[in-house]
């Protein structure tokens, strides 16, 4: 009796010991600096053979939602978009019986997903996304950028913006007038003229970065060398110039043979930091309702804190951040089966500070139950 006694207890002493583990902790430095620039007009509007010419500098990031959403543009009259239709569900039961690969598996299980309104989709695109990389990285490369905000910005190119200007031209006469003034940017020691769509396209080319969106973008709006404007009309056009430091305090724009300039004085706030970050270290306990299991694959989203960061073995919460809740989405592969949770947590349940004591965080899965490795008629 005593002999099972204390087996028992040894058994109780394991669990706790691997439930209840001291708090770890790790130190980051964080070095860098933060930069805001500010443009003060002088003078931002000029007439040119009765044209009303209006340029603002504006920050290229701006227009990443603007050209997405133009993105999908269609020239056709009449045309359908299906989330889910009656064509794809019947196709999808009339497949021969094979066993799915992993990844297919993986990729039919985030669609039920997004079908059932358990995840969005943005959650897809982010499952998506990891999916793919892990099994083919060219073609994930080629997912992620199709999905970027800036896919459709050809003013982005190398991992930079060029800088770019918003010029509004009007033409308030009952006659056509053309715009085929050369014009020059000016900011220090630096003289440069804006980038023309040939030499854009071909910056984009070389990148690797040039699509069709792109294309269509910049025949929307990047101001050509000459335009011709109709009466009475007002529009919009761009026109960007390679990245500068503006580390001198003015910017000016002038066009040939007119006398006047666009003036802006510029403002820039430069930040320096250099700071250690201290971070809470929780192990992570994958399992499959209450049973501890090391899945074949995880893939995860973490949704609701820029200060927590997560990886497949420990989860990082920042010392001041132990109180904020942040929700973790995941769908994990193990044997044959797929495993899906979504759950939110909070450091502060998961550690002790009197008694320097920590939990590891519990990711609890369900199976899902409709889906099926195997293709069955």
């Amino acid at each position: 009796m005593k002999k099972y006694f204390l087996f028992a207890l040894f058994i109780i002493a394991a669990f706790y010991c691997n439930a209840q583990k001291k708090i770890k902790k790790v130190e980051i430095e964080e070095v860098g600096f933060n930069a805001n620039l500010n443009f003060i007009a002088e003078s931002d509007e000029l007439y040119y053979d009765d044209l009303k010419l209006k340029i603002t500098p504006i920050s290229t990031s701006s227009l990443n939602q603007k050209f997405l959403k133009e993105s999908s543009f269609d020239g056709k009259f009449e045309y359908s978009y299906y989330e889910k239709s009656r064509k794809s569900y019947f196709s999808k039961k009339h497949k021969s019986k094979r066993e799915k690969s992993d990844f297919e598996f993986l990729m039919e299980g985030i669609e039920w997903l997004r079908e059932n309104d358990s995840i969005s989709n943005e959650e897809y695109n982010e499952f998506e996304k990891q999916i793919v990389l892990s099994y083919d990285y060219e073609e994930g490369i080629k997912i992620l950028n199709s999905q970027n905000l800036n896919s459709c910005n050809p003013y982005y190119i190398g991992g930079k913006y060029l800088n770019t200007f918003k010029i509004e031209i009007s033409n308030p006469t009952n006659t056509y007038k053309k715009l085929n003034k050369k014009f020059l940017i000016e900011t220090g020691n630096m003289l440069l003229h804006p980038l023309s769509t040939q030499e854009i396209t071909e910056r984009l080319e070389a990148s690797g970065l040039l699509n069709q969106n792109k294309i269509e973008t910049l025949n929307r709006y990047n101001l050509p060398e000459e335009i011709l404007i109709p009466p009475n009309s007002s529009f919009i056009k761009y026109f960007a110039i390679v990245p500068i430091d503006y580390n001198n305090n003015d910017l000016r724009i002038s066009f040939l043979d007119l006398n006047s300039q666009f003036k802006w004085t510029i403002i820039k706030k430069h930040d320096s930091f250099d700071k250690i970050y201290t971070y809470f270290e929780f192990s992570n306990l994958w399992k499959i309702e209450n049973l501890s299991r090391s899945f074949n694959e995880n893939y995860w989203i973490l949704k609701g804190s820029s200060t927590t960061y997560f990886t497949d073995r420990a989860v990082f919460i920042g010392e001041e951040n132990l109180n904020e809740e942040f929700e973790l989405i995941s769908i994990s592969l193990y044997s044959n089966n797929l495993y899906f949770s979504r759950a939110k947590y909070k450091g502060a349940d998961y550690v002790d500070l009197d008694k320097n004591r920590r939990k590891k965080l519990s990711i609890i899965t369900s199976k899902l139950e409709e889906l099926q490795k195997k293709v069955s008629q």
